[in-house]
């Protein structure tokens, strides 16, 4: 494959995902009439219009949206192929990283992340998504790098790699009324709580916890982010419980809030990294992936943070 097909499959990739031969262009650096000229040729070749007017903007076809994971698939299998005998230079890397995370991960780690980039490849850019509820394919079809959460299966095919453990700790605002006491089981349940959850789910296993010893909570909050739940605190009797790496957050933000630990037996929370094995010979992958090993381990198992 020559590298003039190789670029008319990085822009078809692009003007794909962003549905907008402007856009495409600033991504590409070059000019929107280069970009249509690609256009014009990728539908040539495709017998496919790939970019159909709707309203004031592009849409991609149905074709074109199927086709893009095979792109991007022939992009990474091309790099890979192309850069096997070559002696990788993260200060040369010219690459689009995409991670999906919560916003408390995010929150906690994207500056850490972005300082070690900018230091060693720093004309690579880190884009962070935004977790949806149900879009377990974005690995396989190559629309994000690395899925970054608690561990769970993700089918066989793709490779999960444990970056550290954590555990869950209650926040509250600081002059909530249950530090005036003893925090036992009771008292934690006698309070509202917020719930953290894309899916709109209220309980989970601090729930089945709770059961055990003939107790309820009540959860009349429920809200997408942490970071929603976090600022939802200020003025109300309510608790949201959140993994402890979040607690550098409400650090950063100046945010006048306390934590406690949860009166509770609860497992610990296994965060990994999940990538589909295309990528696993990938050099810059690769050094993607230890980068964000990297950062978290810059989350020691003793931190401290002032109650």
């Amino acid at each position: 494959m020559s590298k003039a097909d190789l670029n008319l499959l990085h822009a078809l990739d692009i003007l794909i995902e962003v549905q907008s031969v402007t856009l495409a262009a600033e991504r590409l650096e070059t000019s929107p009439p280069s970009v249509s000229r690609l256009l014009a040729r990728a539908r040539d070749m495709l017998d496919d219009q790939i970019l159909v007017r709707a309203g004031r903007g592009l849409v991609a076809t149905e074709r074109a949206k199927e086709l893009q994971a095979g792109i991007r698939h022939l992009l990474a299998e091309a790099d890979t192929l192309l850069n096997a005998h070559a002696a990788f230079d993260p200060g040369g890397l010219e690459r689009r990283f995409t991670i999906r995370a919560n916003d408390g991960f995010t929150g906690a780690f994207a500056s850490g992340l972005y300082n070690i980039l900018a230091d060693q490849a720093p004309r690579a850019t880190l884009r962070f998504a935004q977790e949806h509820e149900f879009d377990d394919e974005a690995l396989r079809e190559g629309r994000i790098d690395l899925d970054i959460g608690a561990s769970r299966a993700m089918g066989p095919e793709v490779r999960l790699q444990t970056i550290f453990r954590d555990h869950h700790i209650a926040l509250a605002r600081d002059d909530h009324p249950i530090f005036s006491r003893d925090i036992s089981p009771e008292t934690f349940a006698a309070f509202p709580h917020i719930s953290v959850s894309r899916r709109g789910r209220s309980t989970g296993p601090v729930d089945e916890a709770l059961q055990k010893l003939r107790l309820t909570r009540h959860v009349p909050l429920i809200v997408p982010s942490f970071l929603i739940a976090l600022s939802a605190l200020a003025g109300t009797q309510l608790i949201a419980l959140v993994p402890r790496h979040v607690l550098p957050v409400v650090r950063n933000l100046g945010m006048a809030l306390r934590w406690f630990d949860i009166p509770l037996e609860l497992e610990s929370v296994v965060l990994a990294q999940a990538w589909h094995p295309r990528f696993d010979a990938d050099p810059a992958h690769r050094f993607l992936r230890q980068c964000v090993r990297t950062v978290c381990q810059s989350f020691p198992d003793g931190f401290h943070f002032m109650k």
